[in-house]
């Protein structure tokens, strides 16, 4: 596929990700009666499928390359280490926070869920181990893959994106550290995903561990 291609079908993809997203209020009220979560997760599974069959191929080979290369351990103990290195980083962030911004508060990621908790528990499970693990990683990572040769370019690109996406359909105003707590941690998910040969599931296996703590956390009511 030639890079013009390659470009008109990242570019559409985050159009569509952006319009529904950031009229989703308005698109829910058209149809009175419904929940507008309902209308959300519904827009949420259409852009899902959608992306998951944009990027079916890669997924296959993905999946084959995960099979032939690599042991169960060795996949493991990857993951392991993208985790912690995420916790850690996140440590040091609300560390800077209190030191030189403001006072500490919890990680983005777990703040976030917790938000969406408030609205919708089963909303929150969707969106944070499906939606955001295989949706959010093809859009934010896969999409820019082959348009992004250079690996260093590629992880402070991605990471720039994904965090101007976070924060664009929000009114509210946002601090230094707040910026820094997503554009760190996906700084390092981009690592992880351009130091095991573009393979876009060890990112995906970390997002998943990332994100099930806080959520398991906040189910039990710890």
């Amino acid at each position: 596929m030639k890079k013009s291609e390659i470009l008109l079908k990242t570019t559409s993809l985050y159009l569509v990700y952006f319009l529904y997203t950031y009229f989703g209020s308005y698109i829910a009220s058209l149809f009175s009666g419904i929940d507008s979560q309902l209308i959300m997760l519904l827009l949420d599974i259409i852009f899902l499928v959608v992306i998951a069959l944009v990027y079916k191929q890669v997924l296959k080979k993905d999946i084959q390359i995960l099979k032939q290369e690599y042991s169960v351990k060795k996949v493991l103990k990857i993951v392991a280490i993208g985790f912690l290195s995420i916790v850690l980083l996140n440590i040091i962030i609300a560390a800077l926070g209190t030191l030189l911004f403001e006072n500490a508060s919890m990680d983005q990621n777990t703040e976030s869920i917790q938000n969406l908790a408030s609205l919708s528990m089963l909303y929150t499970v969707f969106k944070t181990m499906i939606f955001g693990v295989v949706a959010e990683e093809l859009l934010f990572r896969e999409s820019l893959s082959d348009l992004i040769d250079n690996n260093v370019v590629f992880v402070l690109v991605s990471a720039i994106i994904y965090t101007i996406m976070n924060f664009v359909f929000t009114s509210e105003a946002f601090s230094i550290s707040q910026i820094l707590a997503y554009f760190l941690p996906a700084l390092l998910f981009g690592t992880i995903y351009v130091k095991n040969k573009r393979n876009i599931l060890f990112v995906m296996f970390t997002k998943f561990a990332y994100n099930v703590i806080p959520l398991v956390i906040l189910i039990s009511g710890v």
